[in-house]
């Protein structure tokens, strides 16, 4: 991370990295895919008042993720890791699983991950579990078809993410208080929605419809946000055109 600035200096950086249309275009389609074009830089706004570089969400050390209405910062459990050593973590033991059988199948119920770290001449144990069912999200059905979510699929894996980023919290308050992962906060976030289908020469048809630059900001606005990705540029040229219209 790096030193603190003033807001006015994160902002001017903010500004610049967004500059280009087509890297923000890039952007929203990857990095903070699911995030809106007006939420995006208030998410890396908020990331480099915490120290964060705009280097570090393209490196996905830190990154926003859709939640609720807005959005929520999560770092990746590698980053908070390199935190860790920094601050003195010597070592992590292996997670340990307490696990139940419900009809003939193996259920986890919590996971325990212990941390050290060194402090001074000594050598403090942090240790946390966490509780399966608690964070636990199931997979989404599409078409009458369930497909299983990675807590389905590797659900020790995950679950040992969050014990172990609780644990880490635990040795290191100071450096990691903010640090939360994106497995932590799943279990509150919308359901996932499945991609909206649109007509899309209707909505060019709404746009070529508009008789001047107000009625052109109206049809845009009224189109879903897939149609206005896909016709971004469409909208661009129409505007130019009546912008010179309007100077005549």
């Amino acid at each position: 991370m790096t030193q603190s600035r003033s807001l006015v200096e994160i902002q001017k950086e903010v500004t610049v990295e967004l500059a280009n249309k087509e890297a923000v275009k890039m952007l929203l389609a990857t990095t903070f895919k699911g995030l809106s074009q007006e939420v995006m830089p208030q998410a890396i706004t908020e990331g480099m008042i915490r120290g964060f570089t705009f280097k570090d969400f393209l490196e996905k050390n830190i990154y926003a993720i859709p939640y609720g209405s807005g959005y929520s910062l999560v770092t990746s459990i590698d980053h908070s890791r390199k935190i860790g050593m920094r601050s003195g973590i010597i070592g992590t033991m292996a997670p340990e699983f307490e696990v139940t059988t419900v009809e003939g199948k193996e259920k986890i119920v919590s996971c325990t991950v212990m941390v050290k770290r060194r402090i001074g001449e000594d050598i403090g144990e942090f240790t946390a579990r966490v509780y399966f069912d608690e964070y636990y999200r199931a997979g989404k059905t599409y078409n009458n078809e369930y497909k299983p979510s990675l807590w389905d699929t590797k659900p020790r894996t995950m679950i040992s993410k969050v014990a172990e980023m609780h644990a880490l919290r635990k040795a290191c308050p100071e450096e990691l208080s903010q640090s939360y992962v994106e497995e932590e906060l799943e279990r509150d976030r919308k359901p996932a929605v499945a991609t909206v289908m649109y007509d899309k020469q209707k909505c060019i048809e709404k746009l070529d419809a508009a008789q001047n630059l107000e009625e052109l900001k109206t049809a845009w606005a009224s189109l879903p946000p897939e149609a206005k990705a896909e016709l971004e540029n469409y909208k661009e040229d129409l505007k130019k055109k009546h912008e010179s219209r309007e100077v005549r």
